[in-house]
């Protein structure tokens, strides 16, 4: 296999130097008991949770859209620190489950319900599992070894950047059997080896942008990858979701779990839903899940569809018309069934007769200072169980994008 060709002549060395980390890494890691590996992400975890502000945001605010109506908000604070702490350690853990031999495997994971693999094996020409960010997931691709025989394994990953660590972990990934695929296959590839008794998993909890199928997850209507529904049909196999939750540190406990037929995407995200809620504080809820892909031109009827049906959690967003002459209009590109809109007015200013006289208002000084516009902001955010999705007001001030982007609240300026 020819070596890579580099672009940029910096790049090398980065990739060399980022590659030599995570070996040294895996190398140190793997000297010590699984207990104490999973212990020490958890403490550096819980250190850096005190330097990542914006990250935090996200965190609490997916959990407040998964949980919206069922867990308080100071419950879902104490959630969003301990989600943070058990992905450092589960992350960590990672780097050492790598390292450990086959027959070391069942001392640190089970698998419950296997039988339902073997079933599904049996009525159908392959499996596809749906998979969560969750647990230490990246010890799935080793979960061939439990496997029911005949079967062959495969798993869809997203490349490194870092071509070099790519190869590295694309090698170890791949070591006990399991075939990776990447978007850049070909779905008759994909297909044609879930026909041939193939057990495919795809990790299918990460938000994808307009291309996606939009559907109810966790209650709030989003876009997801309509990949693993497409292939079951195509390969004429059976969809099984997996739930991976710690144990205790250092151990590890896999469960399938049905998906409802016919295997739509939305059957599919609804047992996505079941599993990650095993134990939601080992979900990776890092990436803002529930992100509405809009701006001046692309406008929220545009992501969400003009006739979309709500999920029942709507979309909340803040009209700020503090400072907004009259005459301005919600314009109609901004309206949908699923949105429902808050006013932000004035100390003396009437609320428009275009708005519903029964919108939920907050009042703000129009000249108020950075500090307090961003307090402003939070106290508006934190009024409702459901988070706010973004901000639209004709001809956004920089103070006010400002601080909606440290709040990671989108600042959208209408015509």
């Amino acid at each position: 296999m020819p070596p890579p060709k580099f672009e940029n002549p910096v790049k090398p060395l980065q990739w060399r130097v980022e590659c030599l980390g995570h070996s040294l890494v895996e190398g140190l890691v793997s000297l010590l008991p699984g207990p104490w590996v999973f212990r020490f992400g958890e403490a550096l975890g819980g250190l850096v949770w005190h330097f990542m502000p914006l990250r935090r945001k996200i965190i609490l605010r997916n959990l407040r859209i998964a949980f919206a109506g069922e867990k308080p908000l100071p419950e879902l604070r104490r959630m969003a620190k301990a989600t943070f702490r058990r992905t450092s350690g589960n992350l960590m853990s990672a780097a050492h489950t790598a390292r450990l031999a086959p027959d070391q495997l069942a001392a640190v994971i089970q698998i419950d319900n296997l039988e339902l693999l073997e079933q599904s094996l049996k009525d159908n020409h392959g499996v596809v599992i749906l998979l969560a960010h969750m647990g230490n997931w990246e010890i799935l691709s080793r979960i061939v070894h439990f496997f029911p025989q005949p079967s062959h394994a495969g798993a869809f990953y997203r490349p490194l950047n870092n071509r070099l660590l790519d190869a590295h972990v694309l090698a170890r990934r791949q070591a006990d059997g399991t075939r990776m695929f990447s978007k850049r296959d070909n779905p008759h590839l994909v297909a044609g080896f879930l026909r041939d008794h193939g057990i495919v998993g795809i990790l299918s909890d990460q938000r994808v942008g307009i291309q996606g199928e939009l559907v109810p997850f966790f209650g709030r209507l989003t876009r997801v990858s309509p990949l693993p529904s497409l292939l079951a049909r195509r390969s004429k196999s059976a969809v099984l979701a997996l739930a991976v939750t710690t144990e205790e540190p250092g151990k590890w406990r896999a469960v399938f779990m049905p998906v409802a037929a016919p295997a739509t995407t939305a059957h599919c995200m609804a047992a996505l839903e079941r599993a990650m809620k095993v134990d939601p504080v080992d979900v990776f809820w890092f990436q803002e899940r529930w992100k509405v892909y809009i701006r001046h031109a692309e406008t929220i009827r545009e992501w969400l569809g003009p006739e979309a049906a709500g999920g029942g959690k709507p979309h909340r967003a803040l009209l700020w018309l503090a400072g907004v002459p009259d005459g301005w209009c919600l314009p109609v590109a901004w309206t949908h069934p699923d949105v429902v809109y808050e006013a932000v007015l004035g100390p003396d200013q009437a609320l428009p007769a275009w708005l519903d006289q029964a919108t939920r208002v907050h009042r703000v000084a129009c000249a108020a200072n950075p500090r307090a516009l961003r307090q402003a902001i939070v106290s508006m955010d934190e009024s409702a169980a459901l988070p706010l999705d973004f901000i639209l007001t004709p001809a956004a001030p920089p103070a006010l994008v400002k601080a909606g982007r440290r709040e990671a609240i989108p600042v959208v300026s209408a015509p």
